[in-house]
C-alpha cells in the first residue's frame, strides 16, 4: 500500500521523490512494483466479499499523514555526526528555532527514514509549537544500520536502544558545539518501534548511562509492549490471503493491488476508510512490513554475510536475491539470522525466555513506573497490542501519564487534530509556545 501511495505521489514534487529515494535501500524496486499496477487498464472489483476489519483499515490511514506545508521539509538542515563505535558518519536532520528553544528528538518506527511522512508530520507540529526538532532514521533503516549500528543485525532491543542513545548523544554534542546556548530542555519522542526504544531508554535511565544524553521527557506513541507478539502479528497479517480458496487467491490478490493503484490515483479524503475487506487490509500491512524485513536482511548481509542466503549478496541484479529473502518471516529472521549472530557475540537467545526478556517492556516495569518523565499515547485497537498489554500499560503509567484513544489502529490517527493536540500536550512544561 505504501509503495502504491508513494508512486502516485511522486508527480507532486521532485523533492518528495528525492526524500523517498533517500529513505529506501532500493527505491527503484518499490516504484517498479507499484508502476505495474498503476499502468493496468483493468478496473478493480470494489465489492467486498467479506467484512472489513476496523483496526487494520485505520492503520492503513497512516499512509495519508504528512506535513501540511510542502516547504517544511526543505527548512530542515541535514548534517553529519561521527559515531564512535563505527567510525562512520550518520546523517540527521534538524529544524532549528531562531532563538534558544527546547528540542524534540524523533526516533521513528520500524525501518523508517528520518524524512518519512510521519516524521515530517510530527516535526512540523512540534516546530510550530516552538520546539527545535531533530530526526534520525530507524535502527532498522539502512542509513542507521550501515553507519551507526554497533552490530550487523538489528532487533536485539538492548543493543538497538543503546545505539540510538549513543547516536542522539553525539548529535546533541555536535549541535551544542556548533550553536552554543541554543538548546533548552530535551525530549525523546518515538513512535511504534521508536516508541518501544524510547521506553527502553527511559527504563534504563541512570544505569551506567551517565555519559549519555539525559532527557527531560520521554514520549512514546503507539508502542508495542512485547516485540515478539508484534512481529508475530505482522507475519500473521502477511499470511492472511491463505484463508482465500487457492483457486481464486491470485485473482483476489491482483484485485487488491488494482484497488491500491486506483485509490492512489484518485483524490479522496484522508479520513475516509479505504474500501478493503479484512484480509486485504491485513495483507497490505503485512506486505509493507515484509518489504521492510527484506531490506533489513539485505543490508545486514551486505555488512556481514552469514552465508544463510543461497543467492549472492550483490548490489547488482537483486531480483532473485529479493525473491529468496521474501521467503523469510520475522520469526525465521530471528531463528536463522539474529540468534546465530548474537551467539557468536556471547549472547545466547536460543531459549524463548531469553528472547522474550530482551524484547519485553515488562522487564523494566518498576523503573518505568517510577520514571515520572514518561508519557505514553496508544490506541485501544492497536494491531500490535492485545488486552493484556493494554492493561499492563494502564497499571504501569496510570491515567496521568497514559492516554488511550479508542480507535486509530496502529498510527492511523496520528494526524487527527485531537491526537496531535495530545502529543503536544505531553510536551508541556518543557518550554516552547
Amino acid at each position: 500500500y505504501a509503495a502504491g501511495v508513494t508512486y502516485n505521489n511522486l508527480s507532486d514534487s521532485v523533492d518528495k521523490y528525492v526524500r523517498f529515494a533517500q529513505g529506501e535501500k532500493d527505491p527503484y524496486s518499490e516504484v517498479q512494483y507499484a508502476w505495474g499496477f498503476s499502468r493496468s487498464t483493468k478496473q478493480p472489483d470494489w465489492d467486498l466479499k467479506s467484512p472489513p476489519d476496523e483496526a487494520s483499515l485505520q492503520t492503513l490511514q497512516s499512509a495519508g499523514c504528512s506535513c501540511h506545508d510542502p516547504k517544511f521539509p526543505d527548512r530542515g538542515k541535514t548534517r553529519l555526526v561521527r559515531i564512535p563505535s563505527t567510525g562512520r558518519n550518520l546523517k540527521f536532520t534538524v529544524w532549528m528555532q531562531p532563538k534558544k528553544a527546547p528540542v524534540v528528538f524523533i526516533n521513528p518506527g520500524l525501518g523508517s527514514h528520518r524524512l518519512t511522512d510521519l516524521v515530517l508530520a510530527l516535526a512540523e507540529s512540534a516546530y510550530q509549537r516552538g520546539f527545535s526538532v531533530v530526526s534520525i532514521s530507524s535502527t532498522h533503516n539502512y542509513e542507521f544500520m550501515e553507519n551507526a549500528s554497533s552490530t550487523a543485525l538489528p532487533s536485539y532491543a538492548p543493543v538497538d536502544a543503546h545505539d540510538v542513545h549513543v547516536a542522539l548523544t553525539e548529535i546533541s554534542r555536535r549541535l551544542e558545539a556548533m550553536f552554543p546556548g541554543r538548546w533548552g530542555s530535551k525530549a525523546l519522542l518515538g513512535y511504534s518501534m521508536g516508541a518501544f526504544q524510547t521506553l527502553f531508554i527511559a527504563g534504563t535511565a541512570g544505569t551506567n548511562q551517565e555519559s549519555l544524553l539525559q532527557f527531560d521527557r520521554y514520549l512514546a506513541i503507539d508502542t508495542p509492549v512485547r516485540l515478539l507478539h508484534g512481529v508475530a502479528q505482522l507475519d500473521k497479517f502477511y499470511q492472511a490471503p491463505l484463508t482465500w480458496p487457492a483457486s481464486n487467491r491470485t485473482a483476489r490478490l491482483e484485485n487488491t493491488f488494482l484497488k491500491v493503484a486506483a485509490l492512489t490515483q484518485a483524490s479522496r479524503p484522508t479520513n475516509a476508510p479505504p474500501p478493503f475487506e479484512g484480509v486485504e487490509s491485513k495483507f497490505l500491512i503485512g506486505l509493507n512490513f515484509r518489504l521492510i524485513l527484506r531490506d533489513i536482511i539485505y543490508s545486514s548481509q551486505q555488512r556481514t554475510n552469514q552465508r544463510v542466503l543461497v543467492q549472492p549478496v550483490s548490489s547488482m541484479r537483486r531480483q532473485e536475491l529479493y525473491d529468496e529473502i521474501l521467503q523469510y518471516s520475522y520469526r525465521s529472521y530471528f531463528e536463522k539470522f539474529l540468534i546465530p549472530y548474537y551467539l557468536t557475540r556471547g549472547v545466547d537467545l536460543r531459549t524463548l525466555e531469553a528472547l522474550q526478556k530482551a524484547s519485553n517492556l515488562r522487564t523494566y516495569a518498576e523503573s518505568l513506573k517510577a520514571n515520572q518523565k514518561v508519557r505514553v499515547i496508544v490506541n485501544r485497537n492497536d494491531i500490535l497490542l492485545d488486552p493484556e498489554d493494554l492493561q499492563w500499560l494502564e497499571t504501569t503509567f496510570g491515567s496521568q501519564r497514559l492516554t488511550v484513544f479508542d480507535k486509530g489502529g496502529h498510527l492511523g490517527n496520528l494526524c487527527l487534530p485531537d491526537v496531535q493536540k495530545t502529543i503536544l500536550g505531553a510536551l508541556d512544561g518543557l518550554g516552547g509556545k
